[in-house]
């Protein structure tokens, strides 16, 4: 494919994140930080309850690229995580080419990162690039 400036890459919609896959996510990384675990201690960090892990949105917005380009061609990948996500939220990806740029290396595709909550919150934001497998 020939990507554009412009173009987008097919987006990802989460199933609901809930305390069940927290919990997951926070003994698979091993991270005893019981603000993904309790609400009593959310709370004395000044939040409504629990909150998810950045992985959640970042890996979304690295499967978006992967997924349509393969992890293979991804040359750069950078997130920031920029509001938390909470139980029961809904994460959608988005990744937008700003760039295209041919060399003798092949052809680099830059992209935007968004991953954004059903009410339209961003919560991470980064970029992206990979190179463009050559036409056969």
């Amino acid at each position: 494919m020939s990507y554009q400036i412009g173009d987008t890459l097919p987006e990802i919609v989460t199933p609901a994140i809930d305390r069940m896959r927290i919990a997951y996510m926070t003994v698979s990384m091993r991270d005893p930080n019981l603000v993904h675990l309790e609400d009593d201690y959310a709370a004395k960090a000044g939040l409504p309850s629990v909150i998810a892990h950045g992985t959640f949105a970042v890996s979304h917005l690295g499967a978006a690229v992967s997924r349509a380009v393969g992890v293979d061609a991804l040359t750069q990948f950078r997130v920031d995580l920029v509001a938390p996500v909470f139980p029961g939220d809904v994460l959608r990806t988005e990744a937008t080419v700003t760039g295209v740029e041919t060399g003798d290396g092949g052809t680099v595709v830059s992209v935007k990162l968004s991953a954004t909550k059903a009410d339209g919150t961003r919560v991470a934001r980064g970029t992206a690039a990979f190179r463009e497998p050559a036409a056969a």
